[in-house]
């Protein structure tokens, strides 16, 4: 399953057409009907707007000469949550305050307006295939503002064209929120079993298809179940219950994921990353040297998918110029003493250093350690960027000699992907259900062995399908990278440990899918801190004190504070790295 990013022009230029319809709505003027401005559209024709929508991928506004579209979320989300987590250091430090996520805020319930349509428009029972899919999309995307915001508006949300409405609309409390949404995706199966007089047309996610579309609304219910788990009463019986009547996604034929593409007009329809990274010189942010410098210690096969390297030269510390570039307080790779000694014992049994071709490809492996808050210098042609996989980007390995991105689009095709609910996701979650004594059953370690298998081979379907020159990795060296994580799953002497140990690998798993491992780590408060080395089951400390402590929600954004009477109090009195989302039980904390 995945999003069909192949539309014509002809079909964009309706779609901007449909949202110029959809934002004619909210005036209130009682003037005569235009037949050219319909107040209302074919649900053929919004359908397909309402589902990028809905993921925050999709166009948020036009103007007489052109459409705007936009990441969404995904971008700014993504990439905070990743450096929440130690993957990236984008808001690594936790700076963040009430003007942060005003976009984010606005874009998400802009984009919901075309799902709250259909909704509307279809309250008299005749395209109930047209309203399940409606439901299960406001169930995914609400689900996310709520993992991000906590109590948000929803019940009076998106009445704007609604005569009499209140334009200072309330706030639902999160946990009922979610009672609601876990009520969509039921009514979603529901719709599906009833009869559709037309075929569903305008369907780019399911293709119409009932099946895939009661399969999609039970993974999201199993979704929210397992985030919901310890902050409701019946959370661990619900969410047993779910695994045990299966029909959510199993296998990566199922896979619920966005395809971007090589498409430049009439949008720009290659993955965010690949844009500013190949496109425009590199504006990517620093990825953590821990994922990093792990995964060239741990033999790790995706690192070459993951990662691009730009440059093979060693800065020197005595020359200013290079001075003032080489990452913060020792951090630095290929001259990192505890780094080259575990190198030299992984690869070399201690009997030899670290080559010259070994020290040039560590020069491209440029970025900064967790909590580097530090000034960011003119090292854009350094930076290690993101690879082949997600961003469509190139393949970065060992086998590729580094190469400095020039400013253009330097071959890569930036047709990566999106990885939103995958079948690996789902077995993650019923490995930490299990572990984690929810009443949950099952073969816990063959379920995390086969979760990595699947990862690793999404990773290089993906890779090699943005750039042909990712080889495919030796089967004997992913078996045994797979047995050597299932060695530090049966050396932990606990279930919690083993969660731990699983979290880890889940880490290592969400490059490109920065809110699930968000949502891990609140969830269950794993991976912990550990040090930096082979084979470590934890995350690196801030090496640089953070202003604040670990993010457990997003702060409210001021614009709407400044609009919205009822949200003043969010804005004011909710304290980001204090006040924890109603299933957060864990409250994550670093210590310092």
């Amino acid at each position: 399953m995945k999003f069909l990013t192949t539309y014509t022009q002809k079909g964009l230029l309706s779609i901007a057409l449909l949202m110029a319809m959809s934002s004619c709505e909210v005036t209130d003027l009682d003037i005569n009907t235009d037949p050219n401005k319909p107040l209302s559209a074919a649900l053929n024709l919004l359908l397909a707007p309402a589902e990028l929508g809905a993921l925050n991928i999709g166009v948020v506004g036009i103007n007489s000469s052109s459409t705007t579209y936009s990441p969404g979320n995904f971008r700014t989300v993504l990439d905070n949550a990743s450096g929440f987590s130690g993957i990236m250091n984008s808001a690594d430090s936790y700076g963040l305050d009430n003007n942060t996520y005003n976009g984010t805020w606005n874009t998400y319930y802009r984009n919901l307006q075309n799902v709250e349509q259909i909704l509307r428009v279809t309250t008299d029972g005749k395209n109930p295939y047209y309203r399940g899919i409606a439901l299960a999309m406001k169930a995914y995307a609400m689900g996310n503002m709520v993992d991000m915001f906590g109590d948000v508006p929803y019940s009076k949300a998106w009445q704007g064209n609604v005569d009499g409405s209140d334009r200072n609309v309330a706030f639902d409390k999160d946990s009922e929120i979610y009672e609601d949404l876990l009520k969509l995706c039921d009514q979603a199966v529901a719709e599906f079993g009833k009869a559709q007089a037309v075929a569903v047309s305008g369907d780019v996610i399911g293709g119409g298809s009932a099946a895939t579309w009661i399969r999609l609304a039970k993974t999201i219910k199993l979704r929210l179940l397992m985030n919901s788990r310890k902050g409701r009463a019946t959370g661990n019986a619900e969410l047993k219950a779910a695994f045990d009547a299966g029909g959510y996604i199993t296998t990566s034929a199922q896979d619920f994921y966005y395809q971007y593409s090589k498409q430049l007009s009439p949008q720009d329809d290659r993955h965010p990353w690949a844009i500013s990274t190949y496109n425009a010189g590199n504006g990517f942010t620093y990825i953590n040297h821990q994922m990093m410098g792990e995964m060239i210690l741990n033999k790790d096969p995706r690192f070459g998918m993951y990662f691009f390297r730009q440059t093979d030269k060693v800065l020197d510390a005595g020359n200013p110029t290079d001075r003032g570039t080489i990452p913060y307080g020792g951090t630095y790779i290929p001259t990192r003493p505890a780094f080259l000694a575990e190198y030299k014992r992984v690869f070399y049994n201690d009997k030899q250093d670290p080559t010259a071709d070994d020290i040039k490809f560590l020069a491209g492996i440029f970025g900064r350690d967790r909590g580097d808050n530090t000034g960011a210098p003119a090292d854009g042609t350094l930076r290690t960027v993101p690879g082949a996989y997600p961003a469509g980007g190139l393949y970065g390995g060992r086998e590729i000699p580094a190469k400095a991105l020039t400013g253009s689009r330097d071959g890569a095709g930036g047709n990566g992907i999106w990885p939103l609910i995958m079948s690996w996701n789902v077995k993650f979650y019923q490995v930490e259900a299990i572990l984690d004594g929810t009443g949950v059953t099952g073969d816990a370690r063959a379920l995390f062995e086969t979760a990595m298998r699947e990862q690793i081979a999404s990773v290089v379907k993906f890779a090699q399908a943005a750039d042909t020159k990712t080889p495919t990795p030796v089967a004997a060296d992913v078996t045994a990278y797979v047995n050597a994580w299932l060695a530090l799953y049966d050396a932990a002497p606990t279930n919690q440990g083993k969660l731990n140990t699983v979290a880890k690998q889940i880490w290592f798993c969400s490059w490109g899918q920065g809110q699930e491992i968000w949502n891990l780590m609140r969830r269950t408060g794993y991976p912990v801190q550990g040090p930096f080395k082979q084979f470590s089951t934890g995350i690196q400390s801030p090496i640089l004190k953070p202003g604040r402590q670990y993010a457990l929600r997003l702060p409210y954004p001021a614009q709407e504070g400044n609009l919205n009477s009822n949200a003043a109090k969010y804005v004011s009195d909710i304290i980001f790295d204090r006040d924890p989302v109603f299933w957060d039980k864990v409250k994550v904390k670093w210590e310092f």
